[in-house]
């Protein structure tokens, strides 16, 4: 019998050691797993890294985050407050479904099972950031970050109120509603490199429930003063054929038309230019040029729809999670402390006690600041009988980086009138500035807008344009990067 023990014993250790060695053998260093601030124990499978991701046990990491997990064949799935998420075996393309929406994931890695261990790995970012989790890496540590965010933002709502951005909500769909026409006019001043140029014009447009739309615009722009800083810059006169004046003159005179049409709600947006100058360049004025936002943003990997639905609804709780996308989430001591502190903060500028009254304005203000970015927010609300009448919001950036500033304010407004102001403010370290003010007014239409060109019409893609002449990874790159942007601020009429 004690022979036998030893025997077991022997065997255990043995398959123990040939666990580890197997283990550390395919992910070279130990990774360890954080969820919420706290380490994430495996028990008979750890973390591995293969194609340079790093891959969770399936089961382990899911029932952590209090997910109900399943397996049938080569598919699994995890199921978490009405979402589920469905990933095949060896295959890169997931889905999540979510009532009766079912949105596809495209992997760039896809979940195996271990010959080692025979459990199913699945690729952390892809797995985590599917229940809206924020993830990062701590490179000195070999630390795979995840922190719960739904957790988070539901844990720092608890007890808040939040009717005066409702009351705000409420005062939006007045003009998200129904057929609405726009007229407005603008002037901008810019310089680039110290040289300066003007730019002004009109537009006129309808737009219906905040998303259809048709708009024409007439932009007029003066160069002269541009000319003349580069003569006094390079000490010589600039010489110009007949033709070039012809040009300057109808640029600055008869300006370019243009015209717009499109979806929103889509992310369909046509533009069709005209005028003298247009026609000079080579461009055909009945062409339309086509630009699909939707499918710029799902290159991306971020959804059109979404970021739609959240700006016109004004919804606190995505507000509370988009100030999360700016997080670089790298340090493993401070990451869960950082989410929280963020998200806390936001809650605390946004909810009802937020807000300062005087009078019948209420004002609140949200300020972040990540990797040298500093983001200011300020919204005001004139409230009367207790409804609100009119806005202002502002917002001012200002990052560092290299030595080099870049700022960045601007503010839009409606007021009980319905008259609409905007006014923009920019320095790129003194190597290009703009100062833009535009006004208009609103008023409520009969007509619903053409949202594509006339039939017949000749129909460019941008997108397509752009990657036959520069290559798809540059058209990508020109867009915003393989990557995408840190995050997106939309401001809405409404």
């Amino acid at each position: 019998m004690k022979k036998t023990i030893r025997w077991l014993l022997a065997l255990g250790m043995a398959g123990a050691l040939l666990g580890a060695t197997a283990a550390l053998a395919a992910g070279e260093t130990a990774i360890t797993v954080q969820l919420d601030g706290a380490p994430l124990s495996f028990t008979d499978a750890v973390p591995q890294v293969r194609d340079q991701r790093t891959f969770l046990p399936f089961r382990a990491v899911f029932e952590a985050m209090g997910a109900e997990v399943s397996s049938e064949g080569s598919v699994i799935t995890a199921a978490r407050n009405g979402k589920t998420l469905t990933m095949t075996l060896n295959e890169a393309t997931a889905t999540v479904t979510e009532g009766e929406t079912t949105t596809p994931i495209t992997m760039d890695v896809a979940p195996y099972v271990d010959s080692a261990t025979w459990r199913t790995y699945v690729p952390v970012r892809f797995a985590a950031q599917a229940f809206g989790c924020a993830v990062g890496w701590d490179q000195a540590r070999s630390t795979a970050i995840i922190v719960d965010t739904d957790k988070v933002v539901d844990n720092a709502l608890e007890g808040k109120s939040f009717t005066y951005l409702e009351k705000l909500m409420d005062y939006s769909k007045k003009y998200n509603e129904g057929v609405w026409d726009m007229k407005a006019d603008f002037d901008a001043n810019m310089t680039m490199m110290a040289m300066p140029m003007t730019l002004n014009g009109s537009l006129e447009g309808t737009m219906q429930d905040s998303a259809k739309l048709s708009m024409d615009m007439n932009m007029k722009m003066d160069l002269s003063q541009l000319i003349k800083s580069v003569s006094l810059l390079t000490g010589e006169e600039v010489s110009l054929s007949a033709e070039d004046e012809a040009m300057l003159d109808a640029l600055k005179n008869e300006g370019v038309d243009l015209s717009m049409r499109g979806d929103m709600g889509l992310g369909t947006l046509y533009m069709n230019m005209k005028g003298e100058l247009m026609a000079a360049a080579g461009m055909n004025g009945e062409d339309w040029y086509k630009m699909d936002m939707a499918a710029m943003m799902e290159q991306m990997g971020m959804d059109w729809t979404q970021l739609m639905a959240a700006a016109k609804e004004l919804d606190y709780t995505a507000l509370v999670k988009q100030s999360l996308s700016t997080l670089s989430l790298t340090d493993s001591t401070a990451a869960y402390d950082t989410v929280k502190s963020t998200v806390e903060d936001v809650v605390a500028a946004v909810s009802d006690e937020g807000f300062l009254k005087e009078e019948d304005d209420y004002t609140a203000v949200l300020e972040l600041e990540e990797n040298g970015v500093t983001v200011t927010l300020v919204l005001t609300m004139t409230m009367k009988q207790d409804t609100v009448t009119a806005y202002v919001i502002g917002m001012a950036m200002e990052a560092q980086e290299e030595g080099m500033t870049v700022s960045m304010d601007m503010t839009t407004s409606m007021d009980d009138k319905d008259q609409m102001m905007a006014e923009m403010h920019m320095d790129a370290a003194g190597l290009m500035t703009m100062e833009l003010t535009m006004s208009g007014s609103y008023a409520q239409g009969q007509t619903a807008p053409a949202t594509e060109p006339p039939a017949g019409a000749n129909v460019v893609d941008l997108m397509e344009m752009m990657a036959a002449e520069m290559g798809e990874e540059a058209a990508l790159e020109a867009i915003g990067g393989a990557d995408g942007p840190t995050a997106i601020f939309t401001i809405s009429k409404g």
